[in-house]
């Protein structure tokens, strides 16, 4: 999370649960937006990625009979919940881009404004983490019990304070350059204060990120992020792709942003038992919403319908994170 007002509030301690390894990333800016009417594309890409499970496992519903003609490559129940989504997501505010990817056959789903770039918020802090943990891995820096307890926090609730605390320690404008081996090729830094807190990326950005993350990143790294992203705080990270529901197995990173009267929505991770599918989701709302916590509540519980019509068939209660509660 972030507005646009600078950030150094006193640091906010919550209890840690145990991990011997590490974490952190990034947020910020604007840009173009395009109508979040706008029609979907999909295509079909590449090979399979590597992980534990063999075969997808959205929440079952009845074999359907009819298959939609969206989104090539998904099994049939997938593209049917599909077009249920680009019909929900017609009738939204605003500008949303997503990118679905089923990692069983490497087949890609994406809406119009999934090349679109949009303030990454704390999304950011997923490709921190990444790049951190990978350079500790390799034995180029070294890290402190206190560095990996604020990953912990800049994960777990999304701090904001141990993010940049460890930003200033270990992370410069070299990051970009970084992170491109992550598939990030359209991040940017939207400001000469060159921090995680102002940046944009798209949505095929996150996506690939995630992707990165679960088939290319070494494996202590990965069975760390993982099960950090399962292990979210309530307070304000269950929302967005946490919508796939606990039979799904899901883990998130979710980040917003508010810029005066806009707010941002961002949920980028994975479902299934084996990490089965990921999914990024951008949402600017262009205004809806004001100047109050109404438009956070709105794009959260949106983002999390998404994930739950895609993942379990149908609508969810909706979440309730609170917008302000860390730094």
């Amino acid at each position: 999370m972030h507005s646009s007002a600078a950030r150094t509030r006193p640091r906010t301690w919550l209890p840690v649960v145990s991990c011997s390894l590490f974490v952190i990333l990034a947020v910020s800016g604007c840009s173009t937006f395009t109508p979040a009417s706008q029609h979907s594309a999909a295509l079909a890409t590449g090979s399979a990625s590597g992980h534990a499970s063999a075969s997808p496992s959205p929440t079952p519903s009845p074999t359907p009979t009819v298959c939609a003609r969206n989104a090539p490559g998904f099994p049939c129940e997938m593209r049917n919940r599909i077009k249920e989504i680009r019909a929900y997501m017609r009738h939204l505010p605003g500008s949303i881009g997503i990118v679905i990817t089923d990692r069983n056959n490497g087949a890609t789903w994406q809406n119009a404004d999934a090349d679109v770039a949009y303030p990454a918020a704390s999304t950011m802090k997923l490709a921190m983490m990444t790049d951190i943990l990978q350079r500790a891995d390799a034995g180029t820096i070294s890290l402190t019990s206190a560095d990996r307890q604020a990953m912990f926090q800049a994960l777990y609730t999304s701090n904001d304070d141990d993010a940049n605390y460890l930003w200033n320690k270990y992370e410069d404008g070299s990051f970009l350059n970084r992170i491109r081996a992550f598939g990030m090729n359209d991040a940017s830094f939207t400001s000469s204060y060159i921090n995680w807190g102002f940046m944009d990326c798209t949505p095929q950005d996150l996506d690939n990120l995630i992707n990165y993350v679960l088939k290319d990143a070494p494996a202590n790294v990965r069975n760390y992020l993982v099960y950090r992203l399962q292990h979210v705080a309530a307070l304000d990270q269950q929302w967005g792709v946490w919508g796939a529901g606990p039979e799904n197995h899901p883990g998130n990173k979710d980040g917003w942003e508010q810029d005066g009267n806009i707010w941002i929505t961002n949920t980028v991770g994975f479902a299934g038992p084996g990490q089965d599918y990921t999914m990024a989701i951008m949402y600017n709302l262009g205004g809806f919403g004001g100047v109050g916590d109404a438009g956070f509540k709105y794009g959260s519980n949106k983002l999390t319908q998404i994930a739950s019509i895609l993942f379990q068939g149908h609508h969810t209660a909706a979440p309730t994170p609170q917008a302000s509660a860390v730094p």
